[in-house]
């Protein structure tokens, strides 16, 4: 995963994803239910939104999984608001495959959520190696997957935007093809004042490795896992171990 993409617009991001994350704990409730107690990693915690949630569903201990130095601003501010949380999460400082080593033998829940697309192929067969040895029997994989899930030209597309105050930050991105599994993304941020005057303008390059559902299907059961749920209407997915 890329600091420095996230490093531009870590400061707006949680004002960005605000009208995801109720739909998003929807979904994950649903592919979870109760947690049952246990240990929970969520790789790509960013801000740390969904560990709220995750605590309320019944995990005993969080670990938090975030490489990027800005993201975990808000991370821990998140955790600082909820003192339960704040003793509950452990937050480790790096990406896979260097968080695995400073991990707990074995997991109960793993969330990952529109993380996946930037490990590359080793890594991301390294994680289902990890999940194959690691996810307690019961235990439960949960990932959200973003677009493309082909690799296919995306054109300069408006993603909304998101009210501060008086001002407005504007989303809008576009896709290329790299290779035949890859996209990079070119996306930015306007910044405009109530007058629509632009005040700030940010963009950020990153690679995506483009994934369906059906794709990690097939990498899931090589280690013995199978999809246990889909959420309605979003791309995400679990999986449990086959027994």
């Amino acid at each position: 995963m890329d600091e420095d993409y996230y490093a531009v617009n870590a400061e707006w991001y949680g004002a960005l994803v605000a009208d995801w994350q109720a739909p998003t704990d929807e979904a994950v409730r649903s592919l979870l239910g109760q947690c049952q107690g246990g240990v929970v990693v969520d790789i790509g915690s960013g801000t740390g939104s969904v560990l709220p949630l995750l605590r309320d569903l019944g995990a005993e201990k969080l670990y938090a999984v975030e490489p990027s130095a800005a993201m975990r601003v808000g991370l821990v501010a998140t955790l600082g608001r909820d003192r339960d949380l704040l003793a509950r999460t452990t937050v480790i400082r790096t990406g896979v495959p260097g968080a695995f080593d400073r991990l707990p033998g074995q997991w109960d829940v793993v969330t990952m959520l529109n993380v996946i697309g930037h490990l590359d192929d080793g890594t991301r067969g390294r994680l289902w190696s990890e999940l194959g040895n690691r996810l307690t029997e019961g235990g439960r994989f949960v990932v959200a997957l973003q677009p493309p899930e082909t690799v296919v030209e995306v054109p300069w597309t408006d993603f909304g935007a998101v009210r501060i105050g008086e001002n407005e930050i504007r989303t809008g991105g576009a896709a290329t093809p790299v290779d035949d599994q890859t996209v990079e993304w070119t996306m930015q941020w306007t910044l405009v004042n109530a007058d629509g005057e632009e005040r700030e303008k940010r963009t950020a390059v990153h690679r995506w490795r483009a994934l369906s559902i059906a794709d990690l299907e097939v990498e899931a059961r090589d280690v013995g896992l199978t999809i246990s749920g889909s959420a309605e209407g979003m791309p995400m997915v679990g999986f449990g171990r086959t027994g």
